[in-house]
């Protein structure tokens, strides 16, 4: 997915060096095509090689009336001798959208960031985790809780990807906190550039439907982001309709080709781990529930939309 966006942006980025150069070459051919400007500028080159190969200085009297003459020619037909180079290219990257260690460069990072939400349909200027504020919750203990949650996913983003579990389980009661916390974490790491790919569980459960249905040349393509997104979070499991040989078997796949793979998964859900257990099957509740790789959080407290 992000490197998808970066390799058209900075395609555009070359794209446009060669616009440039190409514009700078027609303003060059359209000047010279003016006989006055080519006669000034023949007779500075003329005089300039000629004491140059004397071993002269090019800082003389002479050669400075000529290059004055030269360029009061051109500004009389609206051109001065910088249009004749390129635009000056980004001084970080020079024009290629990406720095000599690699990175994505500032010049290119706005639209960078902005693409990347929105393949992830994540709106990146929102609520991020540092913008949480304790004093927003009425009850005291939900805010306490609601911190220290707070706390462990800026951490856990800070570390980002070198972070142990890989499977995070936000489960609780409608309006506790859950998806308001998930895409702020998907902001967050949207911010630092990587590529959080939000979808509703019944969202998901229809693109495996597709893949399902679709010819199996087709299938890699279309499971290509939730399968290569540094992070995929799965919002409300447990609202989506159940189909037959697809609903568990294809969220089965995705966690454990997701795993193998080093990447993150984060689902919130409505549903406790024993309904999580009963609604799919033990393996996928092995894997949202494994200690050893996987965080279970459960959320307690009011609706916060009521409060």
């Amino acid at each position: 997915m992000k490197d998808r966006i970066l390799r058209r942006l900075t395609d555009e980025c070359k794209q446009e060096r060669l616009r440039a150069a190409e514009i700078a070459e027609a303003r060059r051919e359209a000047a010279f095509g003016v006989p006055a400007v080519s006669e000034a500028q023949r007779a500075y080159v003329k005089a300039l090689h000629s004491v140059l190969l004397k071993g002269g200085s090019p800082d003389n009297d002479e050669l400075r009336v000529l290059k004055r003459s030269y360029e009061e020619v051109l500004a009389k037909y609206g051109y001065k001798e910088s249009d004749f180079e390129p635009a000056p290219p980004c001084p970080i990257c020079g024009g290629k959208g990406i720095t000599p260690d690699g990175k994505v460069c500032a010049c290119i990072r706005d639209a960078f960031i902005c693409e990347l939400g929105v393949a992830c349909d994540v709106d990146p200027s929102g609520f991020c985790l540092d913008d949480f504020d304790e004093s927003s919750v009425a009850d005291k203990v939900q805010a306490r809780a609601l911190k220290k949650v707070y706390g462990f996913m800026s951490d856990y983003a800070a570390k980002f990807p070198s972070v142990t579990r890989r499977v995070l389980v936000l489960s609780g009661k409608t309006g506790t906190g859950k998806t308001y916390l998930a895409s702020a974490l998907a902001r967050t790491l949207i911010n630092k550039g990587y590529g959080a790919l939000f979808m509703s569980a019944v969202r998901f459960n229809s693109l495996m439907l597709k893949c399902h249905t679709s010819p199996y040349p087709e299938r890699d393509r279309i499971l290509y982001d939730v399968m290569h997104a540094d992070m995929l979070i799965i919002d409300d499991l447990g609202s989506e309709p159940h189909y037959k040989n697809v609903t568990c078997e294809y969220l089965l796949l995705i966690l454990e080709e997701r795993s193998a793979k080093g990447l993150s998964t984060v689902i919130t859900t409505n549903l406790t781990a024993e309904e999580i257990l009963s609604a799919y099957n033990e393996r996928i509740y092995s894997r949202m529930c494994d200690k050893r790789a996987a965080l279970f959080l459960t959320f307690g407290g009011n609706d916060l939309r009521l409060a």
